[in-house]
């Protein structure tokens, strides 16, 4: 009597470490469960704000014939020229175009509007040519014409309809232009050089998302955010504090976490062409 009144007044100490055990790994899995949520809607909203700067350079576009050149992202929110558009001359950007950001003042939008879901600015890259005046203008150029693209970045002006030998072709015009991306397993997505794409496909300008683990892109106090695992090397070369150089290769992967060509990448990347830009800008060559 004595034994199965001690029994049923407690717990053995088996009975403890089960239950904490099976605890412990509830509260694993819900923690799990949480970080999964809050990781998706942190790419969901930085899609969503990606896009709005999206079209917010393609109104730039359409109002001033030329894209932005990229902000300093080593500014501190507070510093007076943070956002403010980079140094450019009438040919296009300026310098080396490293610690580039999107440009929010130029775009007239708000800093967390060029902000991803982590709270880092997003890394902004252009062709140097395409910032140059009329840089994206690609309303003289006729697909009858001969004439190579003028200097700095124009179709020639000197094309009318009764000297079509002057005009500038649209493919010249793009293949002279715009940025290699590929995919971190080296495929080839876009290359204004490709021979086999007609047009040629190159990208204005690419935007970047330094995903969740962050390296590479920069906070609002101006520091250069550092990744919480190891990237891998495609993915440090979409860092912001890179240097721009001609034929610079840009890497996207459709998939989060990917392994294939890369030992880390959850980059998030958007890359339209120079021609579906000035399509969408009103500035797309003539059919002839």
């Amino acid at each position: 009597m004595r034994h199965s009144f001690r029994r049923r007044g407690g717990f053995t100490l088996i009975e403890v470490v089960v239950v904490l055990l099976i605890f412990g790994f509830v509260l694993a899995m819900a923690a799990a469960v949480t970080r999964g949520v809050i990781a998706s809607q942190n790419r969901s909203l930085t899609s969503s704000r990606m896009a709005g700067v999206d079209a917010a350079l393609a109104q730039f576009v359409q109002q001033q014939k030329r894209l932005p050149c990229p902000a300093d992202g080593t500014l501190d929110s507070t510093n007076n020229n943070a956002g403010v558009e980079g140094a450019r001359t009438g040919a296009g950007c300026s310098g080396t175009l490293a610690n580039g950001v999107v440009p929010w003042r130029a775009l007239a939008i708000s800093e967390n509007d060029a902000t991803d879901g982590w709270g880092r600015r997003l890394t902004y890259r252009l062709d140097p040519q395409l910032g140059a005046d009329s840089g994206m203008d690609m309303s003289w150029c006729d697909p009858a014409g001969t004439q190579a693209p003028a200097a700095p970045a124009t179709c020639s002006t000197t094309c009318t309809s009764t000297t079509l030998s002057n005009c500038t072709p649209p493919v010249l015009f793009l293949r002279a232009r715009g940025l290699i991306v590929k995919t971190v397993a080296g495929v080839v997505v876009m290359d204004p050089q490709s021979g086999t794409a007609l047009p040629p496909t190159g990208a204005a300008y690419v935007l970047i998302s330094a995903g969740e683990t962050g390296g590479g892109g920069y906070l609002g106090s101006g520091v250069l955010g550092s990744s919480t695992v190891t990237d891998g090397t495609e993915e440090q070369k979409n860092y912001a504090s890179q240097a721009y150089v001609a034929g610079t290769t840009y890497y996207l992967d459709d998939s989060i976490n990917s392994t294939s060509g890369a030992a880390h990448y959850d980059d998030i990347v958007s890359r339209p062409s120079v021609l579906s830009l000035a399509s969408k800008a009103g500035l797309a060559p003539r059919t002839h």
